[in-house]
């Protein structure tokens, strides 16, 4: 099946969804920010903590359905005599759905701040290799 693949996320976190205690996340990163907008609801995502440039066959993660999806953008100004600077800040939330485990059979597409997809196969217990 064809998964976005969010990458660094930690495995503390990825417990969490599994167990049932998250089940919202909100990411910040502007790899995984770029890669979360173009999810949409009933997409399925790759949760992994392996980082961006160490995607390839073999890496494992979860499989989770986007049940939910919110993009929240603020800005902060600062402003001193003479002198404004202005910063903004995207983050976006992602409900999730656990489907399971998943290890990558092939990275279809791998842009920086663009679009990471891979091939993704489910991981059952008794096809472990």
């Amino acid at each position: 099946m064809r998964c976005w693949i969010l990458t660094g996320i930690s495995r503390r976190v990825i417990d969490d969804i599994i167990s049932g205690y998250t089940r919202t996340i909100e990411l910040r990163s502007a790899h995984n920010v770029s890669i979360a907008i173009k999810a949409e609801v009933g997409d399925c995502v790759l949760l992994t903590p392996a980082r961006f440039y160490e995607l390839d066959k073999g890496i494992v993660g979860l499989i989770a359905e986007v049940v939910g999806k919110e993009i929240h953008s603020h800005s902060i100004v600062f402003a001193k005599e003479g002198f404004v600077e202005e910063s903004e800040m995207t983050a976006v939330r992602l409900k999730l759905k656990p489907r399971g485990i998943g290890r990558i059979v092939a990275v279809r597409k791998k842009e920086l701040l663009g679009e990471v997809e891979g091939e993704v196969v489910q991981i059952e217990y008794f096809s472990a290799r």
